[in-house]
């Protein structure tokens, strides 16, 4: 599968299929994981995560829907919400992006021609 085959943007979300960079820099990001049929979330917050395990189709407040399958990332914008349709379980990494310490832990992130910064 192309990387451009899972692209997709809508106003409350991006998902992209997952580089091999990504998956490596989601390592020490929180777990999630539901075996629950549904979920409901308000976000008051922006949201990236990696979906490990597992598939799911949210539905957004105002009608817009996205799928999410293993190999995802999906950044959700603040102020939606969303029910999620999963078959369960989901597993994810996630990451809040108030959260980030990018700056910091950037050079740690970076790989200089095969060698950690």
């Amino acid at each position: 599968m192309r990387h451009q085959d899972r692209l997709l943007d809508g106003t409350n979300f991006q998902r992209r299929k997952a580089t091999a960079d990504t998956k490596r820099k989601v390592k020490g990001w929180g777990e999630w994981e539901c075996t629950d049929a549904t979920f409901q979330h308000d976000y008051d917050r922006k949201v990236t995560m990696f979906v490990q395990e597992g598939s799911a189709t949210l539905t957004f407040g105002d009608g817009e829907m996205v799928d999410i399958e293993a190999g995802d990332t999906l950044t959700i914008q603040p102020g939606v919400s969303a029910s999620w349709n999963i078959a369960p379980p989901i597993r994810n990494l996630y990451c809040y992006h108030d959260t980030f310490t990018s700056a910091e832990n950037r050079v740690a992130q970076v790989n200089w021609h095969g060698k950690q910064a």
